[in-house]
């Protein structure tokens, strides 16, 4: 019984001894692809690779006492130099994600005052155009921080709306007023067209000079009905005054 206890002993013995010398392997093994992680170029993807050799380390056993804190040493330091790898990406994306919200900020500012113009004299050919420059410009520049960029987003989006909406009422009452002119001026060409054939020299000779001059008054008609409606104007006095020249 003492010699099969101590062959129970010794059998125990090796077979921790393999144990230990497998965990050795296993752990020697994590710490050479935790060493390699360095060169991966995708650090989020690097630090939850590490994530994953770290549940690996744990479920493993011990390792001969004598190298326990050497192989635990490198394991730490290949974390270590992951971590601060991933650190400084992160601080890197945050300093690129304040200057792009310092960028996106710059162009809302710049939107803001192209929105608030005013006055009926706006170039607004040359204003859409700046619009449509600044919103090429937004999409070339990379996204601010989660919590600020719906936030600047909303801000371009309104300077953008303001202005087109604008422009949008200021067409339609525009093409309201060309139409106003136009039904100004056709009226003229029926008074005009009216006295053309008259022969009260004098008086028709002042109505047509009144009529001319009330048409230098109204405003501009779309310039596809603006030539039509001059030479119609135009035909009808000059008859009357070739008529008095005659």
């Amino acid at each position: 019984l003492v010699e099969k206890f101590y062959d129970y002993v010794k059998i125990n013995n090796e077979l921790r001894d393999l144990d230990l010398k497998k965990n050795l392997e296993l752990k020697t093994e994590l710490c050479d692809k935790a060493e390699q992680l360095i060169n991966e170029t995708n650090v989020v993807q690097a630090f939850r690779k590490l994530q994953k050799y770290h549940e690996e380390w744990r479920e493993l056993g011990p390792v001969p006492k004598e190298l326990r804190e050497e192989i635990w040493n490198r394991f730490k330091l290949a974390t270590s130099n992951i971590n601060k790898r991933q650190q400084d990406h992160f601080e890197g994306l945050k300093e690129d994600q304040k200057h792009n919200l310092d960028l996106k900020t710059a162009i809302c500012e710049k939107a803001e005052v192209i929105a608030s113009s005013e006055g009926d004299d706006r170039d607004w050919n040359a204003l859409s155009k700046e619009m449509e420059n600044l919103q090429a410009e937004w999409k070339g520049i990379g996204f601010a921080s989660k919590k600020d960029n719906q936030r600047i987003y909303d801000r371009f989006r309104a300077a953008c709306d303001k202005f087109y909406n604008a422009k949008r009422d200021y067409y339609s009452n525009f093409k309201k007023v060309m139409q106003d002119n136009l039904d100004k001026k056709l009226a003229l060409c029926e008074q005009a067209e009216a006295l053309r054939d008259s022969q009260d020299w004098k008086k028709t000779t002042d109505q047509l000079i009144g009529l001319q001059k009330k048409w230098k008054e109204i405003g501009p008609v779309a310039r596809k009905q603006s030539d039509a409606v001059w030479k119609r104007f135009r035909a009808a006095c000059d008859q009357f005054f070739e008529n008095k020249s005659k």
